[in-house]
């Protein structure tokens, strides 16, 4: 996954603020496994689109046309595009905060960490938890399960009293209660 760093890159050369979440932030804060694509949270403005469509040529990437990338900002919630590389085919999800206060605090809180992906901006280990948490209330994976306990196994979780409120705030605790206690 170490073309992820060409999305990364790009990203940070246009000015744009973002953080990996997902699995490559599991493995990041955990224990290291397969996982196929990167998803990130992306502050994307609109004033952000010309330079974003710069960064990735078509010969080597393919992008949205610059008015979905504006319709996907001006969506309250769960606005999304991807960026593909044509060459590896390496996707990224990436996913805009819209009025999502969780979004909006990874963004603020996000943290520069030195990976086997390179130096990359990655979400808090309290806000991965909590999306992880999330996709195992809507699929039932169990990978999401585990990549909770491998960060917490790590010791990567450094705000336990900010992971319980976002717990609180999403109506998480009877999934949190299967990372802790095993099978609800």
């Amino acid at each position: 996954m170490q073309e992820v760093n060409l999305i990364t890159s790009r990203l940070e050369q246009s000015g744009i603020v973002y953080c990996l979440v997902g699995g490559l932030a599991a493995i990041a804060y955990g224990r290291p496994r397969l996982t196929l694509d990167a998803d990130l949270v992306v502050a994307l403005l609109p004033s952000h689109i010309d330079p974003l469509i710069k960064a990735f040529p078509p010969e080597d990437f393919y992008l949205p046309p610059a008015e979905i990338l504006l319709a996907e900002i001006q969506r309250e919630s769960r606005g999304h595009f991807n960026i593909l590389h044509q060459h590896s085919a390496l996707r990224a999800d990436c996913y805009l905060p819209g009025k999502s206060a969780l979004a909006h605090w990874e963004l603020k809180h996000r943290q520069q960490i030195e990976s086997p992906l390179g130096t990359c901006w990655f979400s808090p280990p309290e806000a991965v938890i909590i999306h992880k948490l999330l996709f195992y209330r809507e699929g039932r994976s169990e990978k999401h399960i585990e990549d909770i306990r491998s960060i917490l196994e790590t010791g990567a979780l450094r705000d336990r009293i900010i992971l319980e409120q976002w717990i609180t705030d999403y109506n998480l605790n009877t999934e949190w209660q299967t990372v802790v206690h095993g099978a609800a």
